[in-house]
């Protein structure tokens, strides 16, 4: 009997284990230019999901900015848009919504029309930013692209004539 065990053993020694590797689903992130939308004027923004797969909770994050000048007047602006959003649906094209903030940092200088003298302001404000539309995206690598309607609440009120378009490249 005491042989019998130690023949076992010796051929479980030599015998080998194989297991089936699955490949885990990996977050899904996106780097893309955006004109118009949540970060005004054009913005480089990231964007990532919080949990494995192209949807679900998510967040963006960004930095853009504008400028413009007209005979002695300039103005510029410079904004950090950050927004939590939703992406539903399976398939590459999908719907998304977002809500968060925008904050912005303008700079203006000109001459006052009635004195002639220079005149130059600062100030930083931050806007409530949503957003709502189509969102084509890579199941794995490659081109993503954003067509949405991105309504502002500022210290004017609601703004709801902006839209957003943005294009860049989606990877895991």
């Amino acid at each position: 009997m005491k042989n019998w065990y130690l023949l076992c053993l010796f051929f479980l020694g030599f015998t080998s284990v194989t297991a089936q590797i699955i490949p885990q689903e990996r977050v899904a992130k996106t780097v893309y230019v955006e004109a118009l939308g949540s970060g005004l004027g054009l913005s480089l923004n990231y964007d990532t999901r919080f949990k494995p797969g192209l949807t679900g909770l998510g967040l963006r994050a960004g930095i853009g900015g504008i400028g413009g000048f007209s005979g002695q007047s300039r103005v510029s602006l410079v904004s950090l848009p950050i927004l939590v959003n939703y992406v539903l649906g399976n398939s590459r094209a999908s719907l998304e919504s977002g809500l968060g903030v925008t904050g912005v940092y303008v700079t203006a200088a000109g001459n006052d029309a009635i004195s002639g003298d220079h005149v130059t302001a600062r100030g930083l404000g931050f806007n409530v930013a949503g957003n709502f539309g189509l969102r084509l995206q890579p199941k794995k690598n490659g081109v993503h692209f954003r067509l949405y309607w991105s309504p502002f609440i500022t210290s004017y009120g609601f703004q709801p004539n902006w839209l957003g378009l943005s294009l860049g490249y989606g990877f895991r």
